[in-house]
């Protein structure tokens, strides 16, 4: 019996102890994040119109992203206008499938992959990857976004959520990495 419960107790402690991740020192320094380059690639399915302008450019996507990002930084206390000794600068990358419905004048789900660098100076502290997803939103928002989608109502006028859906959710997993 004494035996077991050694066996037992031993067990526990080593998966406590396994259980536990130390971050490096510079991740526990990390409490704001400057951005400093934004690379949005944006590529369009089959269903696309050729020559249609009724859809964001590359640029305005571009232009919307960094806005979300900018305003899920500030709103969670982590932007920084400018590099500094606590401040992470960000290299992000967002590869932008923009899917059509049948038509070309409908959007469906993008396919989304994104890569964040987090850097201070010449020292990469961290590299978080994410590949083909789709925003996923809340439940009663989800259900509205369905429904648009479903008849074909989900149009250039709605791509700017899906833009900050997937900032927030970058955003997230900032905070998540950086323990904030």
């Amino acid at each position: 019996m004494r035996f077991r419960n050694i066996i037992w107790c031993a067990g526990l402690a080593l998966v406590g102890c396994a259980g536990h991740v130390d971050q490096s020192p510079e991740q526990k320094t990390i409490r704001a994040f400057y951005m400093k380059k934004l690379t949005v690639n944006l590529s369009e399915s089959v269903e696309a119109i050729p020559g249609s302008k009724q859809f964001a450019s590359e640029s305005k996507l571009s232009k919307d992203f960094a806005y979300s990002i900018h305003k899920h930084l500030v709103e969670e206390g982590l932007y920084a206008s400018k590099p500094g000794p606590n401040v992470g600068e960000l290299d992000i990358t967002i590869d932008y499938l923009r899917r059509y419905k049948m038509g070309g004048r409908a959007l469906s789900r993008p396919l989304v992959s994104h890569q964040v660098v987090v850097s201070q100076g010449n020292k990469t502290l961290a590299k978080l990857v994410q590949n083909n997803y789709t925003p996923l939103y809340g439940y009663f928002k989800a259900v509205y976004v369905n429904i648009e989608r479903a008849i074909h109502q989900w149009d250039e006028k709605d791509e700017h959520v899906d833009a900050d859906n997937i900032s927030e959710s970058l955003v997230e997993d900032l905070e998540k990495k950086f323990d904030l």
